[in-house]
């Protein structure tokens, strides 16, 4: 049995990658050092994807108006929690998916267009992404790693969605 007076608590370390680095999200020095250039990627992204401010505050986590307004006056300034970090790095991630699968003209396009994959629930994926959050970035991404490493005919694309943020539309 151990002895509680030397029982210490395991940390856990979470790591993303955020561009071309991996930062740990629960240190707030790594926090602080990544949120602006982190953020300006973010709002470059958002115009790329010409996403309106209500989606692009909902895509950061629901933000208010003047939170995000706040944000975008001082770029270089902001220090970004570990979930707004998380969700830029799989904005980020998504866009490096599809301009090593599309190139650039279509990466900045792709979200905007119709998709008939049964993931989508007949929506456009940036529209999913607005309505599933997190897990809906983290979906399509895997989607988009997975064709790109040519494994298409994998469950993700048998029709079954990885996770829904809705129950998917009944057939025509």
């Amino acid at each position: 049995m151990r002895d509680a007076s030397n029982f210490q608590p395991r940390l856990q370390v979470k790591i993303i990658r955020l561009g071309d680095r991996y930062i740990d999200l629960h240190s707030p020095q790594e926090r602080a050092r990544a949120s602006p250039p982190a953020f300006r990627s973010f709002l470059s992204l958002i115009r790329d994807w010409e996403v309106s401010d209500a989606d692009a505050r909902v895509l950061m986590g629901r933000l208010t108006a003047e939170a995000f307004a706040a944000l975008r006056a001082a770029p270089d300034t902001p220090v970004l929690d570990a979930a707004q970090l998380k969700r830029i790095a799989s904005l980020l991630s998504i866009h490096r998916e599809l301009s090593l699968l599309y190139g650039a003209s279509v990466a900045s396009e792709w979200v905007r267009l119709p998709n008939s994959h049964p993931m989508f629930c007949r929506v456009k994926p940036l529209n999913y992404m607005v309505i599933g959050g997190v897990q809906a970035m983290s979906n399509v991404l895997r989607l988009l790693a997975k064709r790109r490493m040519g494994s298409a005919a994998t469950a993700t694309d048998d029709g079954a969605p990885l996770s829904s943020p809705e129950p998917p539309a009944p057939p025509d």
